[in-house]
């Protein structure tokens, strides 16, 4: 009997081997590299002995940071940020994971504080239950890929790193920093939480007792302008060949439908295709990308047809009944909405036959 109680123990023990065997080496080896053309955003720098595990950077993007405690369990469909504030400007996003057996205090606040030491002002900070229950949830998750700065030209190991990247950690805290400038106003977000455990196997295990940051940085500048106007007689053809035609050179208010006046040329092309043909009729059509909610981009995509249709005949003279605004919102995409250029080309005007 006690020959068979030590076997057991013994199988016991090997099990449990098994399961703490060192993960592989390939694996290791990736989280302790750079991530292919990443690199430290100067705002910011890095704690020593890190690595950067992901980084994206955009010329032009929209980002949406927390400003205020999650509400809601991770379990929740109502769960949400109580507050946020979305900027524009240079977007850079970047993962990293610190050397083994630092607290998650003691990096966060590194960073806190090269940031402060910038001119930086905190808009809001919390650690732990003062985040909210759903907060971790709601900032990075692995199978949200715009929560996620991975760049397409990463291997499969370091995409599964940095889905194992925050899945479990205890002790989260977040700070959210702006600095206002001349151009608009800077932002930097660090999100630091100490990593136990997770759903992901090896890759869980390399992030075990690490504190996985993640740094989110947007600087104000004006987008490059490189839509290009398009002429009547391109309009003209386009309808008769396709049936519709395409604008990209009509420019809104971020989040309204106010028209920007650098879209007079194309509205001035847009007229004088409908006056050279009288008999026209158009559906004069508004189309959005898929961030946010489709009930409110359905919305906001109505109002802006409705502005340039108002636009067309009251500043152009174009009679209003030969034009039906209609407001699409993402449900008819020309590209991707996975990419930020994919999600530039669905945001656009279109003039459509009737």
């Amino acid at each position: 009997m006690k020959a068979r109680l030590g076997f057991v123990l013994l199988a016991a023990l090997a099990l449990a081997g098994l399961a703490q065997a060192a993960p592989d080496p390939r694996y290791l080896a990736e989280a302790e590299t750079d991530a292919p053309k990443a690199a430290d955003h100067p705002l910011t720098g890095r704690y020593e002995g890190s690595f950067i595990l992901g980084q994206t950077v955009k010329a032009f993007d929209e980002l949406t940071l927390p400003a205020g405690p999650a509400q809601g369990q991770y379990y929740d469909n109502k769960k949400k940020f109580t507050k946020t504030v979305t900027a524009q400007g240079k977007v850079t996003r970047t993962a990293y994971i610190s050397p083994v057996g630092r607290s998650s205090l003691e990096v966060f606040r590194n960073y806190r504080n090269a940031v402060a030491a910038k001119g930086f002002e905190p808009v809001f900070e919390c650690a732990g239950e003062a985040c909210g229950p759903s907060f971790y949830f709601l900032i990075y998750r692995w199978d949200n890929p715009a929560s996620k700065p991975v760049a397409q030209t990463y291997s499969g190991i370091r995409g599964h790193l940095l889905n194992a990247f925050v899945d479990q950690v205890v002790d989260p805290r977040y700070a959210l920093f702006r600095k206002p400038g001349a151009g608009g106003d800077d932002w930097v977000a660090i999100y630091a939480g100490l990593n136990r455990g997770g759903g992901f196997g090896s890759y869980s295990q390399i992030m075990s007792d690490r504190v996985g940051v993640l740094v989110q940085v947007v600087e104000a500048g004006g987008m490059e302008k490189k839509m290009v106007t398009l002429k009547a007689e391109e309009i003209t053809s386009d309808i008769a060949r396709d049936g519709r035609a395409v604008f990209y050179g009509i420019q809104f208010d971020f989040d309204k439908a106010d028209i920007k006046p650098e879209s007079e040329p194309q509205l001035v092309e847009m007229a004088k295709a409908l006056k050279a043909d009288p008999k026209l009729k158009v559906f004069i059509v508004g189309h959005t990308d898929n961030q946010g909610k489709l009930d409110y981009n359905t919305g906001l995509s109505q109002r802006r047809a409705e502005a340039v249709a108002r636009a067309l005949a009251t500043s152009h003279a174009i009679p209003a009944a030969r034009m039906t605004a209609r407001g699409l919102a993402s449900l008819a995409p020309v590209a991707t909405n996975r990419t930020e250029e994919g999600r530039a080309r669905n945001r656009r005007v279109e003039m459509v036959e009737q």
